[in-house]
């Protein structure tokens, strides 16, 4: 490749279920580093990763979330690993990788500065040390730039309210004390700001998280680090790893400084980065390259379980066609969540709740009458099989807002925790969940 690209290594939330199934059946560097990873999670008492990920049927994150922490999290650090292994072993080369919060893990065992044994030590030490403080904050994305982010914080007078992560121009996660994240949430109703709680049950990347520093490094005292194979470019330090720096100590202090990315977006594209590749599930990162500077080319591999080995080919050959937009079972393609988790709770003006068990043809009207007027879209533009993202421009943030609206027009039970975006890319998916979750109540 001419343009050598930077390989984004994502962080928690790059899940999707079937992932890598289909590039296992040709890519033998799959079960190669499955293998690896189920070998060194044996020794820490972890159940196996690739049972979770490719036995039986596809699992859905929510199954996923019943096990132990450590078997999702490995199960994300191993595709990454996968991805990476995948692309150099067809001739990719990359020029630099660059890993957001918990990537970075998987961006510097892919460096050769940790062995895959290894990273599932430091993955299953992190996991350790933040489960403590599980309970006592969380995280939340809103839809606006950073200065707004910390003049909401200023707002509501909750100084431990922090921006935790810049993802993109106007997306920002904030993290801090549960109650903090609430008045935010209301705040953010009022001034009709887009406002996503995020599947993680503590305030990582905020100060209050300093004991947990000192936690990891002390579970990571035996890991050596090695020289670099590959360089590695830190959100979190603005600043490329050397072979100087103390690894584990970086890592650990990922756990409470804030992760710059559309910083390191910026500084990597102005000295003439333009190919960026996630080396991951979906397309979390490339859609937030894409929302900060122009003129670059993104490619997403397995941004579709069904459409793997296409998603690869375009990752490895410029000159290859893009994935097709559907799966052969029908199914759209998915996309992802904000970056670093998944959603689990959003804010949307209320709406009248209309009867659970409803036609289908009625919801699918209704939900075209609801997207239609708060996208401020013509109608007829709000199809079925309209990829509400790829198509239609509306970011995931923006349909995790409308999916709590869903929740309330219909009267569902679930949680707008319990309708991944990523799952429901279109009208058509989306009613009919809608109608299945209404007849089984």
């Amino acid at each position: 490749m001419s343009d050598r690209p930077v390989l984004l290594f994502p962080g928690l939330g790059a899940y999707s279920p079937g992932v890598l199934r289909q590039a296992r059946a040709s890519h033998r560097e799959v079960d190669a580093v499955f293998d690896e990873i189920d070998a060194a999670a044996a020794r820490l008492d972890v159940p196996p990763v690739s049972a979770a990920l490719f036995d039986g049927e596809p699992r859905p994150i929510r199954d996923l979330l019943a096990e132990p922490a450590e078997v999702l999290q490995l199960a994300i650090f191993g595709v990454s690993v996968a991805v990476h292994r995948i692309l150099v072993a067809r001739g990719v080369t990359p020029r630099l990788l660059v890993g957001h919060s918990f990537g970075e893990m998987a961006a510097l065992v892919a460096a050769g500065a940790f062995t895959p044994a290894d990273g599932v030590r430091l993955v299953c030490a992190r996991a350790a040390a933040l489960r403590p403080w599980e309970g006592r904050g969380g995280m939340a994305a809103i839809g606006v730039d950073e200065a707004t982010a910390g003049h909401v914080a200023g707002v509501l007078d909750e100084p431990d309210l922090v921006v935790a992560c810049l993802n993109a121009p106007r997306q920002t996660v904030l993290a801090g004390p549960l109650p903090a994240l609430d008045r935010a949430e209301r705040l953010a109703a009022n001034l009709d700001v887009l406002f996503a709680r995020l599947h993680l049950p503590y305030a990582s990347h905020h100060p209050s998280m300093r004991p947990a520093v000192a936690d990891f490094l002390e579970r990571t005292g035996g890991i050596r680090q090695h020289p670099f194979e590959q360089a590695v470019y830190s959100p979190v330090h603005g600043r490329r790893y050397t072979d100087d720096d103390d690894l584990k100590w970086a890592l650990a202090e990922c756990l409470v400084r804030p992760v710059r990315f559309v910083d390191a977006v910026r500084e990597l594209h102005a000295k003439g980065h333009t190919t960026f590749i996630e080396s991951g599930a979906l397309n979390a990162l490339v859609k937030c390259v894409e929302q900060t500077v122009p003129d670059v080319r993104v490619v997403a591999p397995l941004v579709d379980p069904e459409q793997e080995d296409a998603g690869l080919r375009a990752a490895t050959d410029p000159a290859a066609p893009p994935p097709a937009r559907a799966s052969r079972n029908g199914q759209p393609a998915r996309t992802s969540p904000p970056a670093e988790a998944q959603v689990v709770g959003v804010v949307g003006e209320p709406v009248p709740v209309a009867p659970a068990a409803a036609d289908r043809r009625r919801v699918l009207a209704e939900l075209r009458e609801l997207y239609a007027a708060a996208l401020e879209y013509p109608a007829d533009l709000l199809t079925e099989d309209a990829l509400l993202e790829a198509e239609l421009g509306v970011d995931s943030l923006k349909q995790t807002s409308l999916l709590g609206r869903v929740v309330e027009r219909f009267g569902l039970a679930d949680r707008p925790a319990e309708l991944p975006v990523w799952e429901l890319p279109t009208l058509g998916r989306i009613a009919d969940y809608v109608t299945t979750a209404g007849a089984s109540r």
